[in-house]
């Protein structure tokens, strides 16, 4: 095989990969680093546990939203798409807490790369309040397409194509208004290697308490963050408010 037919296999090969990889999702973009900004995405976003509200009037259905981020990605919109989901589902909003039959309190607490260590199987098993790690999945970005005609390049696609995980972390309180009902809340935050501080909290009256964390994952081949985090963001927002 001669140097142009070798050129013109790998350049055949190479389109044959992009075409691939942007088949079931947008077309991807360029980005002032270099390189593809998007491929094909898959999103999903997961609970740790189950939450069931009691169905009230129609004139009842008032939801207070308080929103927090302390995770390092700033300047989401969350709370912007939960109001919308609800108002589309009939619902209505105060800022006044006294007049919500539903309190829907969150914590943004990771917006970021998925990693060996910040894994989103780790996080939905840490569970409201607890830690953001875990065991590693595998998702760590891997290479692509190794062994086209030989070492050199399978370096070069595999720089040019890498699979890229992202994942949102939420900490979710939801507050339903119910007479007759007492809640006693007992929180426990580790302070490091086998040391756990628990604090309880005197009861409250009338109100049903559910705690839950929501975590959803933007993966695909040469994912960019700036592409992911607006996917990550519409995803939770639907997540909660799916719940009423």
């Amino acid at each position: 095989m001669g140097w142009v037919s070798v050129r013109r296999w790998f350049l055949a090969a190479t389109g044959a990969l992009i075409l691939g990889g942007c088949a079931t999702g947008p077309a991807p973009t360029r980005t002032s680093e270099s390189g593809l900004s998007a491929g094909n995405m898959h999103l999903s976003a997961r609970m740790s546990n189950s939450v069931f509200l009691q169905p009230v009037a129609p004139a009842e259905r008032v939801v207070f939203i308080q929103g927090h981020n302390t995770s390092s990605a700033q300047g989401l919109h969350l709370q912007r798409i939960i109001m919308h989901e609800l108002l589309d589902k009939g619902y209505r909003l105060t800022d006044n807490p006294a007049r919500a039959h539903y309190m829907l309190l969150y914590n943004i607490r990771y917006v970021g790369a998925e990693t060996r260590r910040d894994t989103a199987t780790g996080a939905l098993i840490g569970g409201w309040g607890g830690a953001i790690y875990g065991a590693s999945v595998g998702n760590g970005n891997q290479a692509l397409g190794g062994g086209l005609i030989g070492l050199g390049v399978g370096a070069l696609v595999g720089s040019m194509f890498q699979h890229r995980h992202y994942m949102m972390v939420v900490d979710v309180q939801l507050e339903e208004r119910q007479r007759g009902t007492y809640t006693s809340l007992d929180t426990a935050t580790s302070e490091g290697t086998a040391t756990t501080l628990r604090a309880e909290h005197s009861g409250i009256k009338n109100w049903m308490i559910y705690r839950d964390r929501i975590v959803a994952e933007a993966s695909g081949l040469n994912l960019h963050f700036g592409y992911a985090e607006p996917a990550l963001t519409r995803e939770i927002g639907q997540e909660l408010g799916g719940i009423f």
